[in-house]
């Protein structure tokens, strides 16, 4: 039998359902966007739940994202408000089957399928398995600025990291600004690798990546970390 409930029902009983177990950790639901709210340790960790529907059944994603305020804030303050998403993982399979949270592993798709109102709360369940399986051990690995530093300005340059997920052109920006605020030693080498990484994103899509990466990159060489924090 066809799926009978409307989006908005599908949608609150996930979030009933899901909400059990996730408020625990300090979430709450924002039913504008349809996903789960954690601030935390000047984070702002996000499980978002991407409900698509077909016609005859629906399909749920889980995406996985996370703000860190500081990075954020000195980014905004030079080129205007973004999406303000520091990491931002869209295919959760890619966090999933990582090894180490750098490599882009492959695997069986995670996306959940609907397709009678008998298969929402099999999907609850898969989705509080994912929280508590993915999810909150992927938000645990960032609390610090030094957590962010460590995925986002170590190898692979050649790709995005798994636990990343931002484009390119973002990476090499919010990669300086981290290591700026951290005081990386290594910030004289990561300015040389992104300044040959960034040249790869010029494109129509991204006309203003260079632009706006050595805006960025101008403003971090008059102001030291201490001064950004």
């Amino acid at each position: 039998m066809k799926i009978a409930l409307k989006n908005k029902d599908i949608k609150k009983s996930i979030a009933e359902g899901l909400g059990s177990i996730i408020v625990a950790d300090e979430f709450e639901y924002k039913k504008t966007t349809n996903e789960f709210i954690c601030k935390k340790n000047n984070c702002t960790y996000i499980y978002n739940l991407l409900l698509t529907s077909w016609s005859t059944s629906y399909s749920l994603d889980v995406r996985l994202w996370i703000r860190q305020e500081q990075i954020e804030s000195v980014y905004e303050s030079m080129l205007g408000k973004s999406h303000g998403l520091t990491l931002s993982q869209d295919m959760l399979e890619r966090i999933y089957y990582s090894p180490d949270g750098r490599q882009n592993g492959k695997g069986e798709s995670l996306t959940i399928s609907m397709a009678t109102d008998d298969d929402i709360q099999p999907a609850i369940e898969t989705l509080k398995n994912y929280y508590k399986y993915i999810a909150k051990p992927y938000f645990d690995r960032f609390n610090t600025l030094k957590d962010f530093d460590s995925f986002i300005n170590s190898p692979p340059f050649e790709y995005s990291p798994a636990y990343v997920g931002i484009n390119t052109n973002e990476r090499c920006m919010k990669g300086l600004i981290t290591a700026k605020l951290v005081d990386n030693p290594n910030y004289k080498h990561l300015i040389a690798i992104y300044d040959e990484l960034i040249k790869k994103t010029l494109s129509d899509v991204q006309p203003d990546s260079i632009k706006n990466y050595n805006k960025v990159k101008d403003y971090l060489e008059h102001n030291v970390g201490q001064t950004l924090r």
